[in-house]
């Protein structure tokens, strides 16, 4: 693995090689790129050129005053993609939890030269923002970083899978966890991310457990036929806790595609 930074964002990658597609991959609200760590070890790292991203205010890259709202940010990234891949090569795209919004903007701003989106349990309904809505709750974004650390060590202590989580969160500023909950709420009312993502013309899918989901959205994947694949007994990061099914499944898919 190696590193790199683009336009003040921390990117782990591989060795690149130009004659390669790229394959993107975003984490959720208050994570970082190390919820991916396991893809350097899997069948994509030497199919596809690998960019990790810590996205603004989270893991390693420091916070933009440029980009602070959650969909300009996608703006940023979209920037960044057309300028490292230079228009050779067509793009996947992986984004998880309410990183799948940005995910879905970067889709929509490269309409053309997205290969396939993987989105892992990203937010389709008002449902699914039952960790990003938290800082709604308190009146500043410190007192809700002490209250939602606290929750998080709890559960770390009982689960692995928030273990990794709650690493990234201890490098998550205040400001960005806020400002990615502030900023995201117009565009989950009335589930406008699920319709946002169904309408993409790009080959999509969703992946999804039965662990976390909330009924609601399970619903909404039946209802509007989301292509979908379910891992029965997998929780919210499926990276972290099924990662060598998920990559191999990824890897299988990009090369169909």
């Amino acid at each position: 693995m190696k590193i790199k930074t683009l336009q003040g964002l921390f990117i782990r990658h591989n060795e690149i090689d130009i004659s390669k597609e790229s394959i993107w991959f975003l984490h959720g609200f208050a994570d970082s790129g190390l919820a991916y760590k396991e893809v350097f070890e899997s069948p994509i790292n030497t199919y596809l050129n690998i960019y990790v991203v810590d996205l603004p205010g989270f893991g390693v890259s420091p916070l933009n005053p440029d980009y602070l709202s959650i969909k300009s940010q996608a703006d940023l990234l979209s920037k960044v993609i057309q300028e490292e891949t230079h228009n050779r090569q067509r793009v996947n795209i992986v984004a998880h939890s309410l990183g799948a919004l940005i995910g879905t903007w970067v889709c929509q701003n490269l309409t053309g030269r997205i290969n396939c989106y993987f989105n892992i349990e990203g937010n389709l309904t008002e449902a699914d923002s039952y960790f990003s809505s938290k800082p709604l709750q308190f009146t500043t974004a410190q007192e809700f970083v002490e209250s939602f650390q606290e929750e998080i060590f709890e559960l770390a202590t009982a689960e692995e899978r928030y273990k990794r989580y709650y690493s990234s969160l201890r490098l998550a500023r205040p400001e960005g966890m806020r400002n990615w909950s502030l900023s995201s709420q117009e565009h989950i009312k009335e589930d406008k991310c699920g319709f946002e993502f169904n309408n993409l013309p790009c080959k999509k899918i969703y992946l999804w457990g039965d662990q976390d989901t909330p009924l609601e959205t399970q619903a909404f994947i039946r209802r509007h036929n989301i292509p979908n694949k379910l891992y029965q007994g997998i929780g919210h990061w499926h990276m972290v806790e099924n990662s060598k099914e998920l990559y191999n499944d990824m890897y299988q898919m990009i090369k169909r595609v």
